[in-house]
């Protein structure tokens, strides 16, 4: 299970509680009343069971004309709460983002803040989810409600987390903690311990973990906060599984689910526990018990969506299998696990460089400001020199030119960081050709040269999925670089090829015609068929099909246009036959 994924959790149960106190249940009757009672409906379903929230939000859709200022806020925090429950991501950012202009006190906007935080991390745009997170904290010092402070915190330590920064996390797990009142049951004094809690169990601190354990669970209880409790105890039962307490940790598991049933029954919580019951059964011998779990986990986790979910309960359900003999059902399991492996580290690869780009801009303005108030005492020195303090000055230039020095090769190799990084996004990191964002890019400013002629060609590798099915990824990878090389060689240096996505490429032609463009191909067409995957030790026949457009007065003129018109030659080629080259003509595509 992801380590940002059971605290994003945790920030939704805030933020419904956030949304459960700010729409108090009251009376069904005419006007307002009725509203705050539909708002109040809707909320309180949000984390136990979504799709119950949708009846009394259909409800006050139609009443929105009626709504009060402070209604209509509520409204919108619900609905995108709602959307980002049932997995509509895009629409929920879309949603805060047209609203938020109207949102002024800083207490409500910080709710916002979370659903775009919570919003951009699962589009994977992760340098938007740490600008916002940056925006967020910076309203910190407006707030005056702990409530309001603590949701800012913990969308900071689900960000964190989520970019492996843990240091940081507990930083902001202490603020929350800092946060408690002297009186029993503070709300603050159990977020912030079962925080405590978690990231040191996810850190492999266990030993630290378990004699906070109590403490959080005592805070907790006396905050009648239940939900936390379980989160607790939850926590708690996976830990001694994870560290081969097998029988115990099984102990303490099961009557948990009991619990979920009642309080949070859509719990990402549930599938982690379920899993590691699941495992734990494998390692006592149970492997009919084991099976029930593990096949349960792995259900939850294809509704989920989320990737380290799916992951972890592939591997474990591989392993099951394995240990019954059905060896044909392990490997499905394990090919599975595999492939969503791979998409972690890609991901985790785009969080890390996100991650580094944002904080290089920070560190960006902080040096700007620091060569700004150094410009600032190199006028007052001067000042001083039109007053006679001629040595003073001297030396004070000195100092500050040694500073601006160390300013300078610092700022300098910032720079040659983010170019680094720059150039690495601009690079498919298997193939090496130009990335798909960056070829369209270079492509597009191409298109921008209406005097001289430009094609585009597509082209697609064939069977490529029975390639994978039959030799496995490792020989799938080996045969998309060896294409890249070899039709790479073919082209002249004006030439752009770039990895559309998958097995699918593309190549700009500036200044060639039609015919200029189909010869290329067919030339790339036939090298790829004479590859020979002899010294991979492999029989297989590599095939592509080829889509040619060019830009004309009577066929395509834009870019788009002519991106269309090759991928439709394509398809042609695809339905004929495959193995072949075919041009995009205004009146239909024809094959060479």
């Amino acid at each position: 299970m992801s380590r940002a994924t059971e605290l994003g959790v945790r920030i939704r149960v805030l933020a419904v509680a956030a949304l459960v106190m700010a729409c108090p249940l009251s009376g069904i009757t005419a006007g307002p009343s009725t509203i705050d009672t539909l708002l109040s409906e809707s909320s309180a379903h949000l984390y136990s069971a979504p799709e119950k929230a949708l009846a009394p939000l259909e409800k006050l859709r139609d009443l929105q004309s009626t709504f009060t200022p402070a209604q209509n806020e509520k409204y919108h925090l619900v609905l995108a709460s709602s959307l980002g429950f049932r997995g509509q991501q895009a629409q929920r950012v879309a949603l805060v983002q047209s609203f938020m202009g109207q949102v002024t006190t800083p207490g409500r906007r910080a709710t916002f803040l979370y659903q775009l935080i919570d919003g951009h991390t699962a589009l994977g745009q992760y340098e938007k989810a740490l600008q916002t997170m940056n925006e967020s904290i910076a309203l910190l010092p407006v707030l005056e409600k702990p409530g309001d402070k603590i949701m800012v915190l913990q969308g900071a330590i689900a960000t964190s987390i989520a970019f492996e920064d843990f240091a940081t996390a507990l930083d902001f797990a202490e603020r929350i903690y800092a946060l408690r009142t002297d009186k029993p049951g503070s709300y603050a004094a159990c977020v912030g311990l079962s925080d405590k809690v978690e990231l040191l169990i996810q850190r492999g601190a266990s030993s630290q973990a378990r004699a906070l354990l109590q403490d959080a669970i005592d805070a907790c209880m006396a905050n009648n906060n239940q939900i936390f409790v379980l989160i607790n105890q939850s926590n708690a039962a996976v830990d001694q599984i994870n560290a081969g307490e097998a029988y115990a940790g099984i102990g303490n598991a099961l009557p948990l689910f009991n619990v979920h049933a009642e309080l949070n029954q859509g719990s990402d919580y549930v599938t982690q526990l379920e899993e590691a019951v699941a495992r734990a059964y494998l390692q006592v011998g149970n492997l009919e018990r084991a099976e029930h779990y593990g096949v349960l986990a792995y259900q939850r986790a294809q509704k989920s969506n989320i990737l380290a979910m799916q992951e972890k309960t592939s591997q474990t359900m591989a392993a099951i299998k394995r240990a019954q003999g059905a060896l044909a059902s392990a490997l499905v399991y394990y090919d599975s696990h595999l492939a969503l492996k791979k998409r972690m580290l890609d991901d985790q690869l785009q969080k890390k460089l996100a991650y580094q780009r944002v904080r290089f801009d920070t560190q960006d303005k902080a040096n700007q400001l620091a060569l700004l108030e150094q410009k600032n005492k190199n006028l007052g020195v001067e000042k001083e020199l039109q007053q006679g303090r001629y040595q003073n000055l001297i030396l004070l230039m000195t100092l500050g030119l040694v500073v601006l020095a160390i300013l300078g090769a610092w700022l300098l190799r910032t720079l040659q960081l983010k170019n680094s990084l720059r150039k690495a996004a601009q690079v498919d990191g298997l193939t090496q050709v130009f990335s798909r964002a960056h070829f369209i890019a270079c492509t597009r400013l191409a298109f921008r040269d209406n005097r001289a002629a430009l094609s585009l060609v597509l082209f697609d590798m064939d069977l490529f999925k029975t390639i994978n099915d039959t030799y496995g990824h490792a020989t799938g990878d080996w045969v998309l670089i060896t294409v890249c090389d070899t039709v790479r060689q073919q082209l002249h240096k004006s030439a752009l090829l770039g990895r559309l996505g998958g097995e699918e490429f593309a190549i700009c032609l500036p200044q060639s015609t039609e015919q200029d463009a189909c010869t290329l191909a067919e030339r790339c067409r036939a090298a790829i068929a004479a590859i020979g995957a002899h010294p991979s030790g492999l029989n297989l026949e590599i095939r592509a099909s080829f889509g040619v457009a060019t830009r004309s007065i009577h066929g395509p003129t834009s870019f788009e246009e002519t991106l269309a018109a090759a991928d439709k030659a394509l398809y042609v080629s695809k339905n004929e036959g495959r193995n072949r080259v075919t041009a995009y003509q205004h009146s239909g595509a024809h094959s060479q």
